[in-house]
């Protein structure tokens, strides 16, 4: 009885029995067992035994995986800390220059904004180019330096966004909310169509004086680098969904991605001629660039003659100010007729 109850028990456990005569020796954490019966013929413990290193070669495996997933982390955290150490750097140096530029300017370096900044850089250094990014300009670290993304995944490794492993987890989650929105709006518009009620122009989002933003700006807000057709398409998505009938249901997921056109024409007021004691008319502008000061006068029905300080033309010795001179000249003449 008690042979056929052990042998159940060897069978069950997955253990190797030949017949009623058996012998089984199991290591398992370090614990030895024997079993025999009254007619004892042993034989290897290799069954057992073998289970135990599997599970031991395992239970390696499964430490060296974590290992190198670890060191992966690893390998975030060091740059992570890298980069939050450069950037403290460039900020400690952002502040010594805005206290010394305070001082130079007889500010209290304690209320001294950016605004202020900029307007000391532009009297300290004073320039000619017009294109806003080749002047000298002193910025905080966080405006200058690209943010850095967070980690995506955990100390196991696991990522934190569904759509990690396309390479482009931000681009593409900003698709599917907008299908989402595309969606809801047609569902909003079929039960519209359902009770009769039809749409006006003030469902529809307004966006004048607004544009897309650019594919730099794109890329600053999803922190990944896009190619040039996934902004494409990009575009031409978003546009589908201003176009939609109720998309204003959807402006603040649209508005998101656009940004105010800064207006270059500014409406001013024309003053009135003036006339001499002939009746001769005539206008009259005073000009400065930096040190220099110009008083402008125009006599109209005149003879397209030029008078600086007395002299003609040849005033100025360049060809090139001539030149200038004159095209501004006949410019304002074309203007006014």
């Amino acid at each position: 009885m008690a042979s056929g109850y052990l042998a159940q028990l060897f069978r069950n456990s997955g253990k190797l029995v030949h017949g009623s005569y058996f012998t089984q020796v199991g290591r398992t954490a370090g614990v030895q067992i024997k079993y025999w019966n009254s007619t004892t013929a042993e034989v290897s413990d290799s069954g057992l035994a073998s289970v135990a290193e599997s599970s031991i070669a395992d239970q390696k495996a499964s430490n060296k995986q974590s290992v190198q997933l670890s060191k992966a982390m690893k390998a975030y955290q060091e740059r992570a800390q890298a980069y939050d150490a450069f950037l403290l750097e460039q900020t400690q140096e952002y502040e010594i220059g805005r206290r010394h530029l305070a001082n130079m300017m007889g500010e209290d370096a304690e209320t001294f904004t950016e605004e202020d900044i900029d307007k000391a850089i532009a009297y300290l250094f004073p320039s000619g180019l017009f294109e806003p990014r080749a002047r000298p300009h002193m910025k905080h670290p966080s405006k200058v330096f690209q943010e850095r993304k967070a980690a995506e995944f955990d100390e196991t490794g696991r990522p934190f966004h569904t759509m990690f492993y396309t390479g482009f987890p931000g681009y593409y989650q900003v698709l599917h909310d907008l299908v989402a929105k595309v969606r809801e709006l047609d569902s909003f518009g079929d039960r519209m169509m359902r009770y009769s009620i039809h749409h006006d122009k003030e469902t529809t989002l307004n966006v004048g004086g607004t544009d897309w933003i650019t594919k730099e700006q794109l890329e600053s807000i999803l922190l990944e680098k896009l190619r040039d057709e996934q902004y494409v398409f990009f575009i031409k998505s978003m546009s589908r969904l201003l176009d939609h009938p109720y998309s204003l249901r959807a402006k603040d997921f649209i508005m998101r991605f656009r940004k105010q056109i800064s207006s270059t024409f500014k409406q001013k007021e024309i003053p009135k001629l003036m006339f001499t004691a002939d009746g001769t008319p005539f206008m009259a502008a005073i000009g400065t660039r930096k040190s220099s000061r110009a008083n402008v006068t125009v006599y109209g029905r005149g003879s397209g003659r030029f008078t600086v300080n007395g002299e003609d033309i040849l005033y100025f010795r360049n060809i090139q100010d001539r030149e200038q001179v004159s095209v501004q000249y006949y410019n304002a003449i074309m203007i006014c007729y």
